[in-house]
């Protein structure tokens, strides 16, 4: 049999690009701080996620010295690539007494920088009840990151 003259052969190309994991760290001596307050009701004290800067409502009210923080974190990748910033809420508990939050970044995305490392800062709002016991209250949150 002869072979057909209608047939060619072609050559593809193919690429691949292999980025720096992405890696998420909380900086020591940071802390998300709710600050001190006084209960008179249920209210609530949120600290701005850019500026640290605290405020209450309804029963909350700050006693004097009080001072609120943001929480801080190191996203670490492939520098220039945009990265989504989640934060899950938590709950700060003293013995059997707790009150819980909800957390926000101080941006939900971003661009690393060219040195591939930047920080974030995280906020937040404390639910005071009504009656809330006094004490020393700690817990924790999730934060987490993902490549755009």
């Amino acid at each position: 049999m002869a072979a057909s003259g209608n047939s060619r052969a072609a050559t593809g190309s193919a690429a691949a690009t292999a980025v720096a994991p992405l890696t998420l760290a909380h900086w020591a001596g940071f802390q998300l701080s709710f600050g001190r307050f006084a209960v008179n009701g249920a209210g609530t004290v949120t600290v701005n996620a850019t500026t640290g800067a605290g405020a209450t409502s309804g029963g909350a009210t700050f006693v004097t010295g009080s001072t609120t923080a943001t929480d801080r974190f190191i996203a670490s990748g492939d520098p220039g690539r945009s990265i989504g910033i989640v934060t899950g809420g938590g709950v700060v508990t003293a013995g059997t007494s707790s009150m819980s939050f909800t957390t926000t970044p101080m941006l939900a995305s971003g661009l690393l920088p060219p040195n591939g490392s930047g920080y974030f800062t995280v906020g937040g709002t404390l639910a005071v009840s009504a009656g809330q016991p006094g004490g020393n209250y700690t817990g924790s949150y999730v934060v987490s990151v993902a490549y755009n």
